[in-house]
């Protein structure tokens, strides 16, 4: 596991479910290391979620032949290099979203990891929850008609707090950011759009991309 805070806690939590979630149990993964950028914090992850040993070099993990996956819970910077080196070391690998911080990073992630064989995934979780399966089939099916208009809204109030400054916040680690994150859910094929950032590094909800589809329509993105 690389990242020991947001979702290396969700995936390792997960991880742990399984044996009791889904019955019989497909398998019951056996938790070997973490890997994090602070080493006292991720040491404490560690005994906390059940790995056997922590790091702060993710490389610590690749080399490791007991670890048949690596997921990848790490920053949007931290998702190319990781991932491409453990499918390159015989890992199959999952990586959180976006899977890169932009469409031609993402597509060079894809390109590297498929050519080596492994089994690999990109965690869009959401396309599995059974209302967005739901609206997928009723939309296939014409039920609905020809769609014209919807609207997704991605509230968090986290972000409000003044005295945060994570890479969430820096154009250059974060990439596209939540748009990218879960912008790609409504329409796959979606390239979503760098967002602005102001002054202070944070994003602004000022600029709003815009999206036109060959069918005369067309979408915003934007930061409420």
């Amino acid at each position: 596991m690389l990242g020991y805070a947001f979702m290396g806690k969700a995936h390792s939590n997960a991880f742990h479910k399984i044996a009791y979630m889904t019955w019989p149990p497909p398998l019951e993964p056996k938790l070997v290391g973490i890997a994090g950028r602070n080493a006292e914090a991720v040491q404490e992850a560690a005994t906390r979620y059940g790995y056997e040993y922590a790091t702060d070099d993710w490389r610590t993990l690749v080399a490791d032949e007991r670890i048949g996956l690596f997921d990848n819970g790490g920053p949007n910077a931290l998702h190319a290099e990781p991932t491409i080196a453990a499918a390159n070391a015989g890992k199959h690998v999952v990586c959180e979203k976006p899977l890169g911080r932009d469409a031609d990073e993402s597509f060079e992630i894809w390109r590297q990891v498929a050519a080596t064989g492994v089994k690999h995934m990109c965690a869009f979780n959401y396309r599995f929850v059974p209302a967005v399966r739901l609206a997928r089939e009723l939309i296939d099916a014409g039920e609905l008609g020809e769609i014209r208009h919807f609207r997704v809204r991605y509230l968090q109030d986290w972000g409000d707090d003044a005295s945060l400054d994570t890479w969430r916040f820096h154009a250059d680690e974060a990439g596209s950011g939540a748009i990218g994150d879960l912008a790609a859910l409504p329409d796959p094929r979606y390239k979503p759009p760098q967002p602005a950032y102001s002054n202070d590094n944070r994003s602004s909800h000022r600029s709003i991309p815009v999206k036109d589809y060959s069918n005369g329509g067309r979408a915003y993105f934007f930061n409420p």
